[in-house]
């Protein structure tokens, strides 16, 4: 039987790698790590935070995908324990900025066009609209193209 992961270590090993990672690009920030429904969520918070999200929140993903790395293998847990990183509200913002961008085009769909195809976006905001996309029980969507220009088109269900 697998040991319960303990999170106070986890916590601080997370907070202690994304320190790490963080002062060696001598970003003055302030790091908040707490645990979520199997999940450990690091909020960064500070000033000049555009460089740390890059462009599409790209530098934001990268930052989050060597966080979790490192803190898996550090860790050594019987299973992988998934990190979310945001910096500076970033990602709840995106959110409603992609609500209002589905809303906007959810009008167009209504009154006359057969499908719309969203602007190039990574995958966690692909699959943002994908969730939202679900709510509508007469639309449907799918990701076509390659990255960095993989996009989402909504259709009306047949």
């Amino acid at each position: 039987m697998a040991a319960k992961p303990d999170y106070k270590k986890i916590e601080k090993e997370a907070k202690k790698i994304a320190e790490e990672i963080l002062k060696q690009q001598n970003f003055k920030v302030e790091i908040k790590v707490k645990p979520e429904e199997n999940l450990i969520v690091v909020n960064i918070s500070g000033e000049d935070l555009g460089l740390l999200i890059g462009h599409r929140g790209e530098h934001l993903e990268s930052l989050q995908l060597v966080i979790g790395l490192i803190l898996n293998k550090r860790m050594k847990l019987d299973s992988r324990i998934p990190v979310l990183v945001d910096v500076g509200n970033w990602r709840k913002q995106r959110e409603e900025a992609l609500e209002e961008l589905l809303e906007k085009h959810l009008y167009e769909l209504k009154k006359d066009k057969k499908l719309v195809e969203l602007p190039p976006m990574p995958p966690a905001q692909r699959r943002t609209i994908h969730v939202l996309v679900k709510n509508h029980k007469d639309l449907t969507s799918e990701s076509k193209g390659e990255e960095p220009y993989r996009h989402v088109i909504i259709k009306k269900a047949s």
